[in-house]
């Protein structure tokens, strides 16, 4: 056998383990895809045959799924720590328990008949504290970019806070569920 194809073999060889390494670190790093969509189903409080999943895409960069469902004919996105399997952001209307209400939730989030409110408003302060608890950050490492309210958007929270790495960006409502987090890479 010629010297130049033994080495070609050895290197396909070493691609081969590399690729196979690869593939059981991803299955054993993160959730399966359906683990993805079970979490987000009881995130939402919808049974999981009554979604369309339409993509499912982990997205490694950010140890991520993002995910595009059809829930009652309405398109939703979201994404889930790939890790973890929490959801760290969907755009599907959550209530003030941050759980669906079958798509019928009402503007205000409450879940009174006549629409008042049961929950008292939290602060600004006490909005900055929810968000940094739900990142589990300490306030020492981070610093405060932005804390405001947002007048356009039902007068929801808006915080932001960032360390050496990160950026954390948060909509808190005005009752103090987390209604979107984000978090990204400053240097990318």
């Amino acid at each position: 056998m010629p010297k130049w194809l033994k080495i070609l073999i050895g290197l396909l060889a070493i691609v081969i383990v590399i690729i196979i390494a690869f593939l059981i670190y991803v299955n054993t790093a993160f959730i399966s895809k359906e683990e993805a969509k079970t979490n987000l189903a009881n995130h939402i409080s919808v049974d999981e045959e009554d979604i369309y999943f339409e993509n499912v895409d982990l997205e490694m960069d950010n140890n991520q799924y993002e995910v595009d469902f059809y829930y009652n004919n309405q398109e939703y996105e979201a994404k889930i720590d790939a890790k973890e399997g929490k959801i760290i952001y969907t755009n599907y209307p959550l209530n003030s328990t941050n759980t669906a209400n079958n798509g019928n939730s009402n503007q205000n989030g409450s879940n009174n008949q006549n629409g008042n409110s049961t929950q008292q408003e939290i602060t600004l302060e006490e909005a900055k504290q929810i968000a940094l608890n739900h990142a589990n950050l300490n306030e020492k490492d981070v610093t405060l970019v932005k804390a405001e309210i947002d007048h356009d958007e039902d007068g929801m929270y808006e915080i932001e806070w960032r360390d050496t790495t990160y950026e954390y960006e948060f909509d808190i409502s005005r009752t103090g569920n987390v209604l979107h987090y984000d978090k990204d890479r400053i240097h990318d």
